[in-house]
C-alpha cells in the first residue's frame, strides 16, 4: 500500500475529510474511518489500512485526545514504526506522546502549510495517475479566518515583494514584445537547460565536520573490517535457554517465538572479513551518487523527516533499503552479504554467547526496546562490542544477510545462499524499537526482500583472499 492514514475525533469530522480531500486532490492516496460499518469486521479493516499505510496523520484536539480509538491508533502506529505526522487543531500544544516528534499547528481550522506537504513528499510520493483507494466524502468546508493565518509582517512584506516584481517582468516583457526589441532576461529565465532548483530544498550540502567521537567509516579500506577467524562455532540456541534469558531481562516470553533456532549446532567456517559498523547514509549515499545503487524509498526515519539527506545523520546507519538493494550496495564496495551463519559468530564469537558481549543486558550496551526511539550513529554503544571488535550488533537497526529462511541445522550447499529472486531473506540482531531477547545473537527474522522498513539497514562481508 501507498497510502496515508488519518486518525481523528468524529467531532472533527469535518475537518478530517476536508484534509482529505485535499491531499487526495494533491495526488495522495488517503485512507479514513467514514465508520460507515459498525460491525465486528470494522476493527479489522482499520488495522489492515493502518498498518499498511505509509504515513499517519493524528489531528490533535481535546476530543482526540479523549477518544480511546484515536490513542489506540497512534500507539498502534508507534509500534509498527510509521512515519507520524500530528496536526494541532486544538489545545494548548502538542501531546506528550509526539512531543518528540515534528508537529504542524493547524488551530483555528486552517490547512496544513507547504512545510507540512515538503515533509510529508519525503516519506510518500504523491501519484495523480495511481489513485487505488477511495475518495473520501465531500466534507463541509473548514472554517477559515484570517486571524488563524498566522501572518506576520516579514510574510506580508515577502509576498508584496514577489508580487511587485512578477509585475515588473510582465510588463518589461509585454514592452519588448510590442517594441519588438531583444528582451534581456536574467541568465537562469534565459537558460532553458537550467537545473531546476526546489525553494524547500537546500542548494548546497555543508561539508559536515565528523564528530571526534565518530569514527571516520571507509567501508572499502581494510581497517574499517574485522578479521573473522576460521574454525568452529555454535550456532542457534535451545528454545528453553532462551526462554530463561526471556525471564531473566524482563518481558512477555512465550516458547513458540523461539523454535526457529533449534537444533543447536556447532559448524565450520573459512575466514572472512565483515564491516566493523553498518552501512551508514553517506556511505550509501556514494554508491546512489555512482549510478549503482537506489535512493532509499523514504528519506525519513521514525522521529526525523530529513535523515537520509541530512548532513547531521551522515554517521547514522542507512534505512528504508531492500535487500536487494542492500546487495547492490555491497558488491558495489567490493564485497557481499554476510551468510546467516557469518553473521552469528560475528556477532557472538565462539562462547555461544546470547549477547556479543555476554549475558548480561542494560540500555548502555545496546540501542533497543525504544531507550532512544530512533537510530543512533554508529559505534555509539563501546560495551556493546563483539568478541570481534564489532558494533551495534545488537540493536539500532535490523540487519539483511543473504540467506533466504532455512530450517536448521544450516547448509550453505542446500539452496538458501542462492541468488534468486525468492522472497522471504533473513534479518538479524532486533533494532532499538525490539525487546531485549529479540537482540540476541541467534534470534532470526523473516523479511520480504523486496520490503523496506524505517529500522532495517545492513552491513557487508568479504571473502580472504588466498
Amino acid at each position: 500500500m501507498n497510502h496515508i492514514f488519518i486518525s481523528y475525533s468524529h467531532k472533527e469530522s469535518d475537518y478530517a475529510h476536508g484534509l482529505a480531500q485535499t491531499l487526495y486532490k494533491d495526488g495522495f492516496d488517503v485512507w479514513i474511518d467514514d465508520r460507515l460499518d459498525y460491525g465486528s469486521q470494522w476493527p479489522n479493516e482499520i488495522q489492515k489500512q493502518l498498518d499498511s499505510c505509509r504515513a499517519f496523520i493524528v489531528i490533535m484536539s481535546p476530543n482526540s485526545f479523549g477518544s480511546e480509538w484515536v490513542q489506540s491508533e497512534l500507539q498502534r502506529a508507534k509500534r509498527k514504526k510509521k512515519p507520524i505526522f500530528p496536526l494541532l487543531l486544538g489545545g494548548d500544544g502538542p501531546w506528550l506522546s509526539v512531543e518528540s516528534t515534528q508537529f504542524f499547528d493547524v488551530r483555528g481550522g486552517v490547512y496544513p502549510d507547504a512545510k507540512f506537504y515538503s515533509a510529508l513528499k519525503r516519506v510518500i510520493r504523491p501519484d495523480p495517475s495511481a489513485r487505488t483507494l477511495r475518495m473520501p466524502k465531500a466534507p463541509r468546508k473548514a472554517k477559515l479566518r484570517a486571524s488563524s493565518l498566522n501572518l506576520n509582517p516579514g510574510m506580508i512584506a515577502a509576498t508584496i515583494g514577489a508580487l511587485v516584481f512578477f509585475l515588473l517582468l510582465s510588463v518589461t516583457l509585454l514592452w519588448g514584445l510590442f517594441s519588438k526589441d531583444e528582451v534581456s532576461l536574467p541568465t537562469q529565465m534565459a537558460n532553458p537547460t537550467m537545473d531546476v532548483v526546489l525553494l524547500d530544498e537546500p542548494t548546497a550540502v555543508p561539508t559536515p565536520t565528523a564528530s571526534p567521537a565518530m569514527p571516520e567509516v571507509e567501508q572499502t579500506v581494510p581497517d574499517e573490517m574485522a578479521l573473522i577467524p576460521a574454525g568452529e562455532f555454535t550456532m542457534g540456541m535451545d528454545a528453553f535457554d532462551e526462554f530463561a534469558i526471556c525471564e531473566k531481562i524482563g518481558g512477555e516470553c512465550r516458547l513458540d517465538w523461539f523454535m526457529d533456532e533449534e537444533p543447536i549446532h556447532t559448524i565450520y567456517l573459512d575466514a572472512f572479513y565483515m564491516d566493523i559498523y553498518e552501512v551508514t547514509n553517506i556511505q550509501y549515499k556514494g554508491c546512489v551518487d555512482s549510478g549503482e545503487c537506489d535512493s532509499p524509498e523514504i528519506s525519513a526515519s521514525t522521529s526525523r523527516l530529513d535523515y537520509y539527506d541530512n548532513p547531521e545523520f551522515d554517521h547514522y546507519p542507512v534505512i528504508n533499503v531492500t535487500w536487494y538493494q542492500a546487495q547492490a550496495y555491497c558488491e558495489w564496495s567490493g564485497g557481499r552479504l554476510p551468510t546467516e551463519a557469518e553473521w552469528e559468530k560475528a556477532a557472538r564469537g565462539t562462547e555461544a554467547s546470547p549477547f556479543p558481549w555476554g549475558d548480561t543486558l542494560d540500555p548502555s550496551y545496546a540501542n533497543y526496546n525504544y531507550t532512544v526511539g530512533d537510530t543512533t550513529a554508529v559505534g555509539s554503544y563501546e560495551k556493546g562490542i563483539s568478541p570481534y571488535g564489532l558494533y551495534d550488533m545488537a540493536g539500532n537497526v535490523w540487519e539483511w544477510v543473504s540467506s533466504l529462511h532455512g530450517s536448521y541445522p544450516y547448509a550453505a550447499n542446500d539452496g538458501r545462499e542462492a541468488p534468486s529472486s525468492e522472497n522471504g531473506r533473513i534479518m538479524r540482531g532486533g533494532s532499538w524499537g525490539y525487546v531485549g531477547v529479540s537482540i540476541s545473537t541467534s534470534y532470526r527474522y523473516t523479511w520480504d526482500s523486496s520490503d523496506s522498513n524505517l529500522d532495517l539497514g545492513f552491513r557487508c562481508a568479504r571473502d580472504v583472499s588466498p
